[in-house]
């Protein structure tokens, strides 16, 4: 098999592999290759599975091989090799990845395909959910039309078909249908199931994204430490990962914040003592005399959008300024989709890190269709809770994208807001050049926010609250 286009790829997966700090022995790279001769080089996911058990011994590196792996073998238009040189089953088109037979028309706003989607995953219907992934991904991502980075592209994608509101559609209709008569227990596997299965649709999403993208820089694939990479791009794997790092790393924050206040606690010199101590010197102030400050500790109110893509940093914001309640007055936590819920208690009684299934599942957090309306979370915060939770002393941070789906953007309850607490601070996930592109009302919200940061990644995320509380 030496020299074939196969093997070429192969060994070339190989080199990707080491280049990100996955270590490949000469060994591996051999068994990798033997076991092509047992596995059937029509089956995409298959070929997949077998190359990775051949090359990857350890879990966290079973994300770094998914991307290489859609990046080799990535759709190759134009190659009609008998190997699989675009890893996909005959009587499909290699430019798009779409069985040519197929008929799947759905508009712009996809109504139908959440439910196929849902269909499709109940069934185990694998050859069905990789072609709604690349219908998905030829509807919402925009490859062609602009340029952008994969994250860009996924993000697009997962803004139109929101697996978050998947979830929790299904949840609230599994808990109205008397007829399932599942339990609360049974409720909560069926939850974590589904959740699981949308995840790997997910990365179904982002393969399909690798493969239409032309990647000319191999080195392109070395990736960062997940701290400091894009949290939209990170797999579950490395996601559970980062989380066990989110109390440690709290940790460090907080000693961050009581050293640099310690630091600070030196006010104004105190002219009036530091002229009596200059009197034991003839009147030459050798010991100057310093105010006391005291620091001031902060009231925090979060306001977190948790739809789509965004939840994930959500969920990491809540937790690592839960986990500061030593430098902090008080903490008030609030989600909001299309509605806006308290869940604070949920932090507050958890004795380890809440999954972001449990913010989605509280009532109230969906009060219409499902997909962000910051006007009207801002508009029902201001009537039912500005009053009581934000005052002149109360920090608020809100995190999103401030992507309004074209709707109101709610300017006047924000600009109240801002006018009441004492500042207002914007953590928004998406990468500043594309804010204020499509939907996005950020400028419209910056001019009166204390400060707005670029929070891509988790290390961006502690670094900003740092700096802010």
């Amino acid at each position: 098999m030496t020299g074939t286009p196969l093997f070429d790829r192969v060994v070339q997966l190989a080199e990707r592999l080491r280049r990100s700090g996955i270590h490949v022995s000469t060994g591996e790279l051999i068994d990798a290759c033997q076991a092509l001769e047992h596995l059937d080089l029509l089956d995409r996911a298959a070929l997949q599975a077998g190359l990775r058990a051949a090359m990857v011994k350890e879990p966290l590196g079973a994300a770094q091989f998914d991307r290489a792996f859609a990046t080799v073998f990535r759709a190759d238009p134009g190659s009609h090799d008998d190997a699989p040189s675009d890893g996909l089953p005959p009587g499909t088109d290699a430019q798009g990845g779409l069985p040519i037979d197929r008929d799947f028309d759905h508009g712009p706003s996809a109504p139908g395909l959440a439910d196929a989607i849902l269909d499709a995953l109940h069934a185990g219907d694998e050859e069905e959910l990789r072609f709604l992934a690349a219908r998905a991904v030829e509807l919402h991502s925009g490859i062609g039309q602009q340029p952008g980075s994969q994250r860009y592209f996924l993000h697009r994608v997962l803004r139109a078909v929101d697996l978050t509101r998947m979830l929790t559609a299904e949840m609230q209709r599994l808990r109205r249908d008397e007829a399932t008569g599942l339990t609360e227990l049974e409720l909560l596997l069926q939850r974590n199931e589904l959740a699981r299965l949308l995840e790997d649709f997910r990365r179904e999403l982002a393969a399909q994204i690798a493969d239409r993208l032309d990647r000319g820089d191999p080195a392109d694939v070395a990736d960062a430490p997940p701290m400091t990479r894009d949290l939209l791009a990170l797999s579950a794997v490395e996601l559970n990962e980062l989380r066990r790092t989110v109390q440690p790393l709290a940790r460090q924050l907080a000693a961050r914040i009581g050293r640099r206040r310690r630091q600070q606690a030196t006010g104004r010199l105190d002219a009036r003592t530091t002229a009596r101590r200059s009197l034991q010197t003839g009147g030459v102030p050798l010991d100057p005399a310093w105010r006391k400050r005291h620091p001031h500790r902060a009231d925090v109110v979060v306001l977190c959008d948790v739809s789509g893509s965004v939840a994930e940093f959500a969920q990491f914001t809540f937790t690592l300024v839960h986990a500061l309640h030593d430098e902090l007055a008080r903490v008030r936590s609030f989600a909001f989709i299309d509605g806006i819920v308290e869940v604070t208690d949920l932090f507050g009684a958890a004795t380890h890190d809440i999954h972001v299934a449990r913010l989605l599942e509280r009532r109230g957090l969906i009060a219409g269709d499902g997909h962000s309306d910051y006007g009207q979370a801002f508009e029902t915060f201001s009537r039912r809770h500005l009053d009581s939770v934000v005052t002149p002393r109360t920090t608020v941070l809100v995190t999103g994208d401030a992507r309004t789906n074209y709707r109101a953007a709610g300017l006047t309850p924000f600009r109240n807001l801002c006018q009441r607490a004492r500042r207002v601070y914007w953590l928004n996930p998406e990468p500043e050049d594309q804010w204020d592109t499509d939907d996005s009302a950020m400028s419209a919200y910056r001019p009166t926010c204390t400060g707005v940061y670029e929070v891509r990644s988790l290390r961006q995320l502690a670094d900003a609250i740092a700096a802010v509380v």
